[in-house]
């Protein structure tokens, strides 16, 4: 299919590669009408709103920073706001019943909860057996980091927040998830260099490190009760 995301009218992508990612993101998903699907990191509302609009499903979607009523209104413009809702809540302490969703996914904020591993016991609890939790997002490669690069204070943020796609799927593992795709993005570079139409912060360290360490990557598992 064409992907929908990559045509949003006046994007407002909060990090590199967002709309780009969603698409194989949400294809791993395996998502049918009617369902049921949770989004960690809202964001502007733009991924949601358009995943209820062209997947035919039901988005609640976790904002803590961001504006709800521009969520939201975004979502009425797009003719879905009876099928997006925004909730001000955080991924550690979700406010739904057991097994409430038929999906959960991640575009470029997992990496910066604070307890990944709190957050993962609250996912899985409301992913129902059988279905998929995803995330798309900042993933360090193996490569060394290379010289230079830690003469830019940026580095020690990442080094705090983003991990291998290794450890990601590790992560996943833990918590019952069986792996049903990983892999790092080939484009991530390109996409963090065509990012900067939107925001330019962190350019130098971008530049200097030429997709050698930072990159982007997907995991996906599948939840599998015992």
């Amino acid at each position: 299919m064409n992907n929908p995301f990559i045509s949003i009218q006046k994007p407002t992508p909060l990090g590199a590669g967002s709309y780009e990612m969603a698409l194989p993101l949400i294809t791993a998903l395996e998502l049918k009408p009617g369902m049921r699907v949770l989004e960690i990191g809202a964001g502007t509302g733009q991924v949601a709103a358009t995943l209820a609009k062209h997947w035919g499903v039901t988005v609640i979607t976790l904002e803590f920073w961001e504006s709800l009523n521009v969520i939201q209104e975004y979502a009425s413009e797009q003719g879905v706001d009876n099928d997006v809702l925004v909730v001000k809540a955080n991924a550690e302490l979700l406010p739904f019943p057991d097994e409430a969703f038929d999906a959960v996914f991640s575009i470029g904020s997992f990496f910066m909860i604070e307890d990944r591993e709190q957050a993962l016991k609250e996912i899985t609890r409301v992913t129902r057996t059988n279905r998929f939790f995803g995330i798309a997002e900042p993933m360090c490669t193996l490569n060394p980091i290379p010289p230079g690069l830690d003469n830019f204070d940026i580095l020690q943020s990442y080094k705090k927040w983003v991990r291998t796609l290794d450890w990601n799927c590790n992560l996943l593992r833990d918590h019952g998830f069986f792996i049903t795709e990983s892999y790092y993005f080939s484009e991530s570079y390109q996409w963090m260099l065509d990012n900067f139409r939107y925001y330019d912060g962190e350019k130098d360290f971008i530049l200097h490190d030429e997709g050698r360490w930072l990159g982007l990557g997907l995991a996906v598992g599948k939840i599998v009760r015992r």
